[in-house]
């Protein structure tokens, strides 16, 4: 029997990599400890991040965030429908060639769990579910794996107006209003929907005093001068001065997870930064920051949104065959059916304060079926930066963006 129209939905709000366990570390959180399969995963994911960030920025000169652990993960459970030419396409977009479905469900599933409790002081929720339509069969290996490795909740409803209301309402639920909605109908061809929500909210290990905010000037890339909030303090962070750039690493919590914020030289932009990074700088970069120095920080306020639908970008990063009717292959999905993606579409949200910071991603995937600088040390975010929230033992990077104007949101 034919579907004219099929549908599989995953939104999540973080993807995370593998691990081997973790330890008790002495400043309360749980350290990560990897082992060489979750390693690699860990900088594939990274070296994903920025070829992604990259694409998203592609020049213009607007407020932009991805979560592209949010992607890799979303991607990374539709993975587990795929076969033959699709699903190594998928393996060389994420960099996971080498690794078995299982290796790579079993790193996600066991950094879930450890990212949960990497952080007293970190709120990180972690929910996954799959809705599923009454009447329409999946196959159960298919569905075994995403209950087994992310803990999915199963549900069949009728697809209606009212489930409309109910899946929005478990996502905004899971994600603390943050995404509230990511549905805004369901036609009578989808039949399913794999959520996957993730909620995080990091207080700066050194917060702000609200009293010591005050407007400075920000220049754009346009070279307009605005006046925007800018908080202020002088303490001991991670600072190095790069070719290039200034970057600034900001704790939260007990030292399990950060912002890592790159300034660029004055006459440079973001997107030239971004283009030159890559995961070996990355690292190189990381060891950098974990010298201290004192240094007065001038960050402004920003909170913004935004959304962007990734087909083409995937496909140019050698996915096309996934979004190809007639040759992609989702057989371990629903073996009677010609299923592909239909579309990503990735949306985003951040808030920093001088309490710390809020952000999420969705990211869902549809399924269809056919017939160097010597200045003494500062850090004044007075022109456009890039922003990294990261995990400390990993080193994975969870969110990244750009931020060429603090006062839009979106």
């Amino acid at each position: 029997m034919y579907l004219k129209y099929f549908m599989l939905s995953v939104l999540c709000i973080l993807f995370t990599t593998g691990c081997t366990g973790n330890m008790e570390s002495p400043d309360g959180g749980q350290k990560i400890v990897l082992n060489q399969k979750s390693l690699k995963l860990v900088q594939a994911s990274n070296s994903f991040s920025f070829t992604l960030l990259n694409k998203c920025l592609d020049g213009t000169a607007e407020n932009r965030m991805v979560s592209p652990l949010s992607v890799s993960l979303a991607l990374s459970m539709t993975l587990n429908g795929a076969s033959g030419t699709t699903l190594e396409a998928m393996q060389k977009t994420l960099g996971l060639e080498g690794l078995t479905k299982d290796e790579i469900n079993t790193i996600f599933h066991d950094l879930m769990a450890a990212l949960v409790k990497a952080d007293p002081n970190v709120v990180m929720n972690i929910a996954n579910s799959i809705w599923i339509k009454n009447g329409f069969t999946v196959l159960n290996p298919f569905i075994t794996a995403n209950q087994t490795y992310y803990n999915a909740q199963v549900s069949k409803l009728d697809f209606n107006p009212a489930a409309v209301a109910t899946i929005n309402k478990w996502v905004s639920d899971k994600t603390n209003g943050k995404i509230p909605t990511i549905l805004t109908e369901i036609s009578s061809n989808e039949i399913m929907f794999l959520i996957n929500a993730i909620y995080f909210n990091g207080k700066w290990k050194y917060q702000f005093e609200t009293s010591k905010t005050k407007n400075e000037q920000f220049t754009t890339s346009d070279q307009k001068i605005i006046s925007v909030p800018m908080m202020k303090m002088e303490n001991s962070f991670g600072y190095t001065a790069q070719p290039g750039y200034k970057a600034l690493k900001m704790p939260y919590g007990a030292d399990k997870f950060q912002m890592v914020l790159l300034l660029p030289d004055a006459g440079t932009t973001p997107d030239k930064l971004v283009a030159s990074l890559n995961s070996e700088k990355w690292s190189a970069l990381n060891a950098a920051l974990q010298n201290k120095t004192k240094v007065p920080v001038w960050i402004p306020k920003w909170k913004f949104s935004w959304d962007k639908t990734l087909n083409g970008i995937l496909s140019s990063l050698g996915m096309e065959v996934a979004f190809d009717p007639s040759k992609a292959n989702f057989s371990a999905i629903n073996a009677d059916n010609q299923l592909y993606i239909t579309k990503v579409i990735h949306k985003t949200f951040i808030d920093v304060s001088e309490s710390g910071t809020e952000a999420a991603a969705a990211t869902s995937v549809g399924v269809g079926v056919t017939s160097m600088p010597v200045d003494p040390p500062s850090f004044y975010l007075t022109r456009p930066f890039l922003f990294f929230i990261t995990e400390e033992d990993t080193g994975a990077i969870l969110f990244a963006g750009k931020v060429e104007n603090p006062l839009v949101t979106n």
